[in-house]
């Protein structure tokens, strides 16, 4: 998806180096990344003052995790709003921190292109500070 997003009109110089270190970090799976900290995804916002709804898909990585997070809320006037979570995907560096409660991951590149279509909006926020002469192993 990373990659995917690096062809959406609209984003801007800094989106694209955030990206290229969450690439850079993610082809040196399993080897960790001293430095790195990005996140990337998409947010969807569609409604009115009677009811409303936010979307979320965050793919996040750093120098001791790798993370998707799913999630959103609603709002319906007279009820209020409720946010919830859906089964997302963690692995970090411990052995103890495997999560995967059933996140589809298969699904999440056609739910994410179809929310883009709806006009979700991309969203990359690099706080890296990485050394990028690490060599790439394939």
């Amino acid at each position: 998806m990373a990659r995917d997003f690096l062809r959406y009109l609209g984003i801007t110089p800094q989106e694209v180096v955030g990206l290229g270190h969450a690439l850079y970090a993610l082809e040196r799976l399993p080897k960790v990344t001293p430095g790195v900290y990005c996140q990337f995804g998409i947010f969807y916002r569609a409604g009115d003052k009677e009811f409303s709804e936010m979307k979320y898909i965050t793919f996040a990585i750093s120098d001791y995790s790798f993370e998707i997070s799913i999630g959103g809320s609603v709002y319906e006037k007279g009820v209020g709003s409720d946010r919830y979570t859906e089964p997302g995907w963690l692995i970090e560096l411990d052995e103890e921190g495997y999560r995967d409660p059933g996140c589809a991951l298969y699904a999440l590149e056609g739910k994410i292109r179809e929310y883009i279509h709806l006009g979700a909006q991309i969203t990359v926020d690099d706080q890296s500070a990485i050394d990028m002469s690490y060599e790439v192993v394939g």
